[in-house]
């Protein structure tokens, strides 16, 4: 029967084969995470990239026969509106345009259909 020592000393170098076999794994795992990094980090830039060429006159078809993929994730793109409009898209003007001072909230509908407006008076009982 196997003294003690030498169940302890089979062990140690059964689990230094099992880490010496993961060691390689452990590595490209490490290296892979790395590069999905890197890869991540260009997505912002290529889909502006894409964009733009979108933009000067490139189709998607084009840019498919060139190797582009549609981006992921296409920037987003500001609307610039005129600092003194006071309107939303909707034709309704903002709660601080209308000159009202009441406690009043613009409730949007759930079908998009035009806001109501809820205040102290019509609310209910509190």
């Amino acid at each position: 029967m196997p003294s003690a020592d030498e169940i302890l000393q089979r062990m140690r170098d059964l689990q230094e084969r099992r880490e010496a076999a993961a060691k390689p794994l452990v590595d490209i795992l490490a290296e892979r995470s790395r590069l999905l990094e890197q890869l991540a980090e260009l997505d912002e830039p290529y889909g502006k990239a894409y964009v733009a060429a979108e933009a000067a006159g490139w189709t998607a078809e084009d840019l498919a026969k060139l190797g582009a993929e549609e981006p992921a994730k296409r920037p987003r793109v500001r609307l610039r509106r005129a600092r003194s409009s006071a309107k939303r898209a909707d034709g309704q003007p903002t709660p601080a345009a209308s000159g009202s001072s009441s406690p009043a909230a613009a409730i949007p509908s759930q079908d998009g259909a035009a806001a109501a407006t809820v205040t102290a008076d019509s609310a209910g009982p509190a």
